[in-house]
């Protein structure tokens, strides 16, 4: 079975986080990792920081 037919009761999916500083190293890795699983591409550790700062604030 290939990750695009995984149904969602088959419990929580990977999610793989990429850094790359160049706007064209993150579009190559998104083309190659193209449906293994989703993907969260930065540009630096900072904005991962930053990015799991604004999820563990919560809304409001």
């Amino acid at each position: 079975m290939s990750p695009r037919d995984k149904q969602p009761d088959d419990g929580p999916t990977p999610l793989l986080i990429a850094v790359a500083s160049s706007p064209e190293e993150r579009l190559r890795l998104a083309e190659r990792l193209e449906g293994i699983a989703p993907v969260l591409l930065v540009a630096d550790l900072d904005e991962l920081h930053r990015l799991l700062a604004a999820r563990d604030a919560g809304p409001g």
